[in-house]
């Protein structure tokens, strides 16, 4: 199977996958929905507690996806959760076990604890955490010594929101992330071409790849609560609100034949595609069947 590097410098567009890891202990039954994706993306890329909801470590899921399904793995990774040790010990973990990329990022927003105590880490951003990786791959721990054998060097990545109002500040923070060695990023969800074009021109012109986020809605409720729960979903209101009063079979439908029309307008200009879950993979896997169908020539 081709490196992330090489997915995403080839002509034909690179397929990743999003899903959170378990709930539980027991990665069987969702890495047996998986593999059904095998031979089809380039990528599974994993959440990291994603708006402040625990799940099973992304990296031990990382692992058995690699163990048992042999699919690159990116691997999202928190600010939020994590001191700069406990970062720097997941890096050297995600190395160890073949882990692909690592999505730097500084984590939701999570509410307090009930006693009233901070739980989230502040003691690093992502801006750092892309120079942990940068220094990790020329083998130096960051601490003035050496690392004993070098890791397998990491693809670093970031996340942008192409849907913010103030479209050039994102553009500003992501010049940051590019030059702190962010090789890729991974869009918030886009619903229509000309979103996703000025974006990728501008990643583009910044030397970093663009892996347009691609969402689709399972049901009303659930555009519902992008709408009222997910922040940076506030500019692509009018793309939700459509589906108010649907059945979830009509959703489900309009959902994943205008994701699959959108992929294919942008299948030439964007680096790849990273599908999200939304809370539950089969609609996820259903449009990446699909999409692979179509990349293949099978249209």
């Amino acid at each position: 199977m081709p490196s992330i590097l090489d997915s995403l410098n080839s002509p034909a567009p690179a397929l990743w996958l999003e899903v959170s890891p378990p709930r539980g202990i027991n990665p069987g039954p969702l890495i047996r929905r998986l593999a059904a994706l095998v031979g089809h993306v380039d990528a599974i890329n994993l959440t990291d507690n994603a708006l402040g909801k625990v799940k099973m470590s992304g990296l031990v899921f990382g692992a058995a996806i690699k163990g048992r399904l042999n699919i690159p793995v990116v691997l999202n990774l928190s600010c939020r959760d994590r001191n700069r040790f406990a970062l720097k010990s997941d890096l050297l973990g995600a190395a160890a076990v073949g882990i692909d990329a690592v999505v730097a990022l500084n984590g939701d927003k999570i509410p307090p604890a009930a006693d009233g105590v901070a739980i989230a880490s502040h003691d690093i951003d992502a801006y750092r955490l892309l120079a942990m990786i940068a220094d990790l791959n020329r083998g130096d721990t960051g601490e003035g010594k050496a690392l004993l054998r070098r890791i397998p060097s990491i693809v670093a990545g970031a996340v942008a929101n192409p849907n913010r109002k103030n479209l050039e500040r994102e553009f500003e923070l992501l010049a940051r992330k590019a030059a702190a060695g962010a090789r890729f990023v991974i869009t918030q969800p886009v619903f229509d071409a000309g979103t996703g074009r000025r974006f990728i021109a501008k990643a583009n012109a910044l030397g970093i790849s663009t892996m347009l986020g691609i969402l689709p809605v399972k049901r009303e409720a659930m555009a519902t609560y992008l709408i009222d729960r997910v922040k940076d979903l506030k500019c692509a209101r009018i793309h939700l609100d459509r589906f108010g009063g649907m059945s979830e079979e009509e959703v489900r439908a309009i959902s994943l034949r205008e994701n699959l029309a959108l992929m294919k307008s942008l299948a030439g200009e964007a680096a790849g595609f990273n599908i999200m879950s939304g809370g539950g993979p089969s609609l996820a896997i259903e449009l990446a069947l699909q999409f692979s169908s179509w990349r293949k020539g099978g249209r």
